[in-house]
């Protein structure tokens, strides 16, 4: 899944303003395309230096803007072991527009090739591990306070649509809604917790992998980013879910009723996210959440619910 973004020459001429008037003239630029938001993603050179910039229209698109104002806060909390950019600066609209800017450092890499190499598997895999590791800042949020799950409760209420997917989920359903809301005490913990891990939110260096776009980060369980990224990876040619919860130290020494939980409340989302009405500017995005649905009930199966 990828979607095409604005290009330096197609910014309205107030942002380019906004940004050059902190950076300095652009000399050239690098637009990534990809990732689940609308607007700017850009690797900017100037005379001086090179930064990564992204920003969102707070009326077009409010949701990202509200995004990337929790992201200027949570990336502001995060310690210096995070294997994360650092922010330069942001702006939070202006006189003469309603732009929010985040500036960071530009990070020099690629992004994880699919389908999944075993080499790209493994420099991922330990920077998911390292970041289980560090213990989570106190201000940022818990996960269960940051987050809802509540798609097989929604769906018990409305199964409309639930018949296009394997029919294990309707026979289950009311067994899923039941299970779905202790998610918030399987995820409980106090380390780190970037809560949307996939490979279009990680860079690889030649010193290791950088993970980006931190809006959601927050207190939760070791095993939250492992599991979180399990569904994409599996869909991106990668190891299956079940592989990866055994051949990784944080998969292992997962609770495991713990894990199925938070599996089950991750299908719930997909699931029933994916049969609403496609997002303003993001219309690709309810086919992939279908996609990781699906291979979340796969795997629930698997793990003998």
């Amino acid at each position: 899944m990828s979607r095409k973004r604005p290009t330096w020459p197609e910014l309205p001429a107030r942002l380019r303003e906004i940004i050059e008037e902190r950076t300095g003239a652009v000399t050239s630029w690098t637009s990534h395309d990809g990732g689940y938001s609308p607007g700017p993603a850009l690797t900017l050179t100037t005379t001086d230096e090179r930064v990564f910039v992204k920003a969102a229209d707070a009326v077009e698109h409010p949701v990202s803007a509200d995004l990337h104002r929790r992201e200027a806060r949570a990336t502001a909390l995060l310690p210096p072991s995070v294997p994360a950019p650092s922010l330069r600066w942001s702006v939070d609209s202006d006189d003469d527009s309603d732009w929010v800017v985040l500036a960071f450092d530009a990070v020099e890499g690629r992004s994880p090739r699919t389908p999944w190499s075993a080499e790209d598997v493994r420099a991922v895999t330990e920077v998911v591990e390292r970041i289980a590791d560090i213990p989570a800042p106190a201000a940022l949020p818990a996960f269960s306070d940051s987050m809802t799950f509540n798609g097989w409760r929604t769906l018990a209420a409305d199964p409309r649509g639930l018949d296009t997917y394997d029919p294990w989920a309707r026979m289950n359903l009311d067994r899923l809604a039941a299970i779905e809301p202790s998610w918030t005490e399987a995820v409980a913990g106090d380390v780190l917790v970037h809560q949307d891990l996939r490979g279009d939110n990680v860079v690889l260096t030649e010193s290791g992998a950088v993970v980006v776009d931190w809006p959601y980060a927050s207190r939760g369980a070791a095993f939250c980013d492992l599991a979180a990224w399990l569904p994409s990876l599996a869909l991106e040619g990668g190891p299956a879910p079940e592989q990866m919860v055994s051949g990784t130290r944080v998969g292992r020494a997962a609770d495991p009723d713990a894990l199925t939980t938070f599996v089950v409340a991750m299908a719930g989302y997909f699931v029933s996210a994916s049969l609403e009405a496609p997002p303003p500017g993001i219309p690709h995005v309810r086919a992939f959440q279908r996609a990781q649905g699906e291979v979340c009930l796969d795997w629930l199966q698997i793990r003998g619910l």
